[in-house]
């Protein structure tokens, strides 16, 4: 056979090869707009922790040079030397116990060490999460101790493992270039806060040569102000974008069912919806589905939530699946509303409450009480505290700057029989042996952090006491 006519058969095969899915679709039932409206609400649920897990790294390294809130450019370490308050809405429910050390990781250009001084008892932890919201690993006193360590993260795709394995540290492998670093480091008061923070100085971003990575050339002029970018809420955008993602973002292959399913309204790695030969009516339809759900994912979350904490009367606990959430798109939607980049239970649970004791919504005009008995003191091996969040998940202002009450937050009272007794109210109350965590006016919910749980926490055993309104 000549050159030409094998080139000419093989374009003909090609051809009919790219035709054949085109030809199999075309003999199916075609998608109705109430269809395609159902399939945009779950294309929003699917893509929006990937949306919103790349919002957080465009606005995180929109600065010239680490600014101390958590904010640095990509491969570098932006130390917070101070705890969140309630102006700090870039995440939501951030703690007031440990003191953040966040970074956006590029791998594409190799691996990256991480290095960390000796840290003692003091506790650590250094969560690295992928784009998709799942934990890759930890490095911390959990995992790997207290001690000096330098640890090599490398990207599987960029095909350097042997160079990788010759720097002699510990490695941990991803499948995504993008990586969240999500460093917590314990402190208490002011001078407990200094103290950590002249050991998170020490936390190093390296490349494998053992140098660090170049500022960028405007960081002299200063440190900037971090840029912000909102997700788009017209739905043609919403789906180009999510798009884009999940192209640069390749999702894992157990998401193929749900992907098969949304790929012939053109929702996809590198697909649009302009190419997929939608009737106008289904396209719009496909669009209003995306727009809806981005409207009523937030306040939908949130009342599932309170509907928990109701029948609960008082705490609920997160799914176990929680940071390593496999198909469950819902509940990985969900904990991105209300606090993204969570934790798996091995390293730390958050109880919440909505609702007082006889199940109703907790208000900051009324009064409550939470009792820890002295034989009943939150089983961690770490730490513990509680935290006022308002309904959207930030910090709530209060005139005495005090946010989350525990251990490390001196004074905390302890009463003559070992007990620690809690008083959550908008006015400061008129006991002296109780420990004030001061309430909004209005509506407010209460997060637990369990740092280091016990198996009773884990196996559902313990329960924190639920807020007792007062009369």
């Amino acid at each position: 056979m000549s050159p030409g006519r094998a080139g000419w058969l093989a374009a003909v095969l090609a051809t009919l090869a790219l035709a054949a899915p085109v030809a199999a679709r075309a003999g199916e039932a075609a998608v109705t707009p109430a269809e395609a409206n159902a399939l945009g609400h779950e294309a929003y649920v699917y893509g929006f922790p990937l949306l919103d897990m790349l919002r957080i790294r465009r606005e995180m390294t929109s600065v010239p040079c680490p600014d101390g809130h958590g904010n640095a450019p990509l491969n570098h370490i932006a130390n917070a030397s101070r705890f969140a308050t309630p102006s700090d809405r870039t995440v939501v429910a951030p703690n007031t116990d440990t003191l953040y050390s966040l970074a956006q990781l590029d791998l594409k250009k190799g691996p990256i060490v991480l290095r960390h001084p000796e840290l003692g008892r003091r506790f650590f932890d250094f969560e690295l999460v992928d784009p998709w919201t799942n934990v890759i690993d930890y490095v911390g006193i959990r995992t790997t101790g207290s001690g000096a360590g330098r640890f090599t993260i490398r990207w599987t795709g960029d095909g350097r493992a042997e160079k990788a394995k010759r720097l002699g540290h510990p490695i941990i492998e991803t499948k995504y270039r993008r990586v969240w670093l999500i460093g917590r480091t314990l402190a208490g008061d002011e001078a407990d806060q200094a103290k950590a923070y002249e050991l998170m100085k020490r936390y190093r971003l390296l490349k494998p040569n053992g140098r660090r990575f170049r500022l960028p050339a405007g960081c002299h002029r200063g440190k900037g102000e971090p840029s912000t970018h909102p997700l788009p809420t017209d739905g043609a955008d919403l789906i180009a974008r999510l798009n884009r993602a999940m192209a640069d973002n390749p999702p894992p292959k157990r998401d193929r069912p749900l992907l098969d399913r949304l790929a012939p309204l053109g929702v996809g790695p590198g697909l649009s919806p302009a190419d997929a030969g939608l009737d106008p009516d289904v396209l719009a339809a496909l669009h209003r589905g995306v727009e809806q759900e981005q409207a009523t994912l937030p306040t939908a979350t949130r009342l599932s939530f309170v509907r928990q904490s109701i029948d609960a009367r008082g705490w609920i606990y997160a799914d176990p699946d929680i940071g390593d959430f496999g198909t469950d798109y819902l509940l990985r939607a969900q904990v991105a509303v209300v606090g993204i980049g969570a934790n798996t239970p091995e390293e730390a649970v958050y109880p919440g409450a909505l609702a007082d004791s006889d199940g109703a919504l907790l208000n900051g005009a009324s009064d409550y009480e939470m009792v820890f008995a002295a034989d009943d003191m939150p089983p961690t091996r770490y730490f513990w505290s509680l935290t006022m969040y308002d309904l959207d998940g930030f910090l709530v202002a209060n005139p005495i700057d005090r946010y989350s009450l525990g251990p490390s937050h001196p004074p905390l009272v302890v009463r003559d029989d070992g007990s620690i007794v809690v008083v959550i109210s908008h006015d400061r109350p008129a006991d002296g042996d109780v420990n004030w965590l001061p309430a909004p006016s209005g509506p407010f919910r209460l997060n637990m952090r369990l740092y280091g749980p016990r198996r009773s926490v884990l196996n559902g055993g313990w329960t924190p006491p639920a807020p007792v309104r007062l009369p």
